[in-house]
């Protein structure tokens, strides 16, 4: 009996773990809607294709009989101010799926953030009538700052050893000069 809790414990600890990257977004209440905020792909990593990610439901979407007909009768302008140190850019977000089984829309923006670190993103513009203008810091730790790809590279950068690459380039273009005169005499 102990060795079944044992692996139930095991099985549900994995599980968690594997399910934690997609819950990293932060939620925030803006009027009547609920709007959840993070990365597409978390862990973030410089240098791979990425982007702000948008979820937006109903507060109460519980109490509506369709909270997909609700979004979609809204005229939603968000966008994403993103901010690295002293830069910034401002990028629309855009629907990526039509909705969810949940009637939430899926908004994104496509960017590459070059460098590793913490990244600031402004989320501004409107749902309907509801104003919206929220910050999100991944410094506060509800979603991923930017790793560097050192982490996630393999074979290692650097890995080859160039001289001995080079080496071996010199002894095949050597052996094609030697083949090549050999059939020209």
């Amino acid at each position: 009996m102990k060795k079944l809790f044992g692996l139930l414990g095991l099985a549900l600890t994995a599980g968690a773990l594997m399910i934690g990257p997609v819950l990293a977004h932060e939620g925030r209440e803006v009027g009547d809607y609920e709007i959840n905020f993070g990365w597409r792909n978390e862990p973030a990593f410089a240098g791979q294709l990425n982007g702000p990610e948008v979820y937006i439901g109903l507060h109460h979407g519980d109490e509506v009989s369709d909270p997909q007909a609700v979004l979609e009768a809204l005229e939603i302008t968000l966008q994403a101010e993103i901010t690295f140190g002293p830069e910034t850019v401002t990028v629309p977000l855009e629907p990526a799926y039509p909705y969810y089984a949940d009637g939430s829309l899926n908004l994104v923006a496509d960017i590459i953030p070059t460098l590793p670190g913490d990244y600031v993103f402004r989320i501004f513009g409107t749902i309907g009538d509801a104003e919206v203008d929220e910050t999100f810091d991944s410094a506060d730790g509800e979603f991923s700052s930017v790793e560097p790809t050192s982490d996630i590279l393999f074979p290692a950068a650097g890995a080859a050893d160039l001289d001995a690459l080079l080496a071996r380039i010199a002894e095949l273009e050597a052996r094609l000069s030697a083949l090549e005169a050999a059939s020209g005499s």
